[in-house]
């Protein structure tokens, strides 16, 4: 029988499963074919009822920046292939790449479409609905305050119900508007408006603008602090036996180009490869503190196949259990003449058991590639990844739910 919203977020019923997703555009089908065979691992384990649901055994579910609509939807009791069929309807006109997308500073996204689809999704419900099977997060960038949030539906939370003041209760917000603004514009240069307080006569009196930094698309560290924080009243415990985190990525790409090429950009291209090599350098980071953090069973190179450093421990005793689920998204040359040495196969190629032609591994990493040959190339390769991380060892079997055992 599925957990109540109490029995996921009070501290007195037991170990804690957090699952962070990354945002990546179109590259959230990398994610779902993760999710699918993580999904699957754990519906065997629950005895193979096509009921089960990840909100069924995760605590908490949270997601920035595009995949702010996994984390609703996946919390809300929806399949991964309810939100898988959700991106081969509407991926292709959100994210759809024009012919002039080599422009760096080129939309992520059509954000009207993004949002009418996710409102199709999601319909009217609001952070404070009872359909909500568990805990969810989502992390919004508000450019007019200059501030981050972390807005949740934890019914204890500092904002959840603020009805002595004239800002906006999170259990009000409709979760169709989080998903829009944690996406942001489409662009970095571009903001949703959502309305955040009210007048003496408890009407909308106020917007705030919310824009989507590349920074902030891994919400792993945000997540575990959250969990710690007391002001936030979860008040969960920290130790590799009580507290797991599953980080579910959307593919990265070391944001490399060679320096006559940058310095032949214009201004505002120069600053836009800046901004992402420092949002990738970002993610990069965030990783590492997790895994400093904890001991994963199989811990994430972090600066390829040969590193073998990427697992330093910050602390005495791991503070949790965490698995990082990801894929490098690598690069060949294309053969310049017709019988030239072929490149070596890559890390992703092997993992997908054939070859990719150069052009096809370039796309792999455009956050607006949504054509439908690329969607489903991308779903296949994440179920790859997956079954490289889950099985019956991870996740840790101590995390099962009481009733799996028997």
């Amino acid at each position: 029988m599925p957990r109540t919203l109490f029995e996921h977020l009070s501290p007195d019923t037991g170990a804690k499963r957090i699952l962070a997703l990354d945002g990546g555009g179109a590259k959230a089908m990398l994610s779902l074919g993760m999710l699918k065979v993580l999904e699957g691992e754990l519906r065997r384990r629950a005895g193979g009822g096509l009921d089960f649901r990840l909100s069924d055994y995760y605590d908490l579910i949270g997601g920035g920046s595009s995949a702010a609509v996994l984390a609703a939807g996946l919390a809300l009791g929806m399949s991964v292939d309810d939100l898988i069929e959700f991106y081969r309807r509407h991926g292709p006109g959100i994210f759809g790449r024009r012919p002039d997308d080599g422009l760096i500073l080129r939309p992520r996204l059509n954000a009207n479409r993004f949002r009418r689809s996710v409102q199709g999704l999601l319909g009217a419900r609001t952070l404070g609905s009872d359909e909500i099977k568990t805990g969810l997060a989502f992390g919004l960038t508000r450019i007019d305050a200059g501030t981050t949030w972390i807005v949740t539906n934890h019914p204890l939370g500092r904002f959840y119900d603020q009805s002595e003041t004239h800002a906006f209760a999170e259990k009000r917000y409709r979760l169709s508007d989080l998903v829009a603004a944690s996406a942001g514009g489409g662009d970095i240069a571009s903001d949703v408006a959502i309305d955040v307080d009210l007048d003496e006569k408890r009407r909308a009196a106020g917007k705030g603008h919310f824009v989507d930094p590349e920074g902030a698309a891994n919400p792993s560290l945000d997540l575990f602090s959250l969990v710690l924080d007391s002001a936030q009243r979860f008040s969960w415990s920290a130790s590799a036996a009580t507290l797991m985190l599953t980080s579910i990525g959307a593919g990265m790409r070391k944001p490399a180009i060679e320096g006559a090429t940058f310095r032949a950009l214009p201004a505002s291209a120069r600053a836009a490869h800046v901004i992402r090599t420092l949002a990738h350098e970002a993610q990069v980071q965030s990783v590492k503190v997790m895994q400093g953090l904890s001991a994963p069973k199989t811990p994430w190179r972090l600066n390829g196949e040969s590193d073998e450093a990427t697992n330093a421990a910050y602390v005495a005793q791991p503070l949790l259990d965490y698995q990082r689920i990801d894929v490098m998204l690598d690069t060949k040359p294309k053969p310049r003449r017709a019988g030239d040495p072929q490149p070596p196969i890559t890390a992703l190629e092997r993992v997908l058991g054939r070859e990719l032609d150069a052009d096809t591994l370039h796309g792999l990493s455009l956050v607006n590639n949504a054509a439908s040959a690329n969607l489903e190339l991308m779903l296949e390769i994440g179920e790859s990844v997956g079954r490289t991380f889950v099985g019956p060892a991870y996740p840790d079997p101590n995390f099962d739910l009481p009733e799996w055992r028997g």
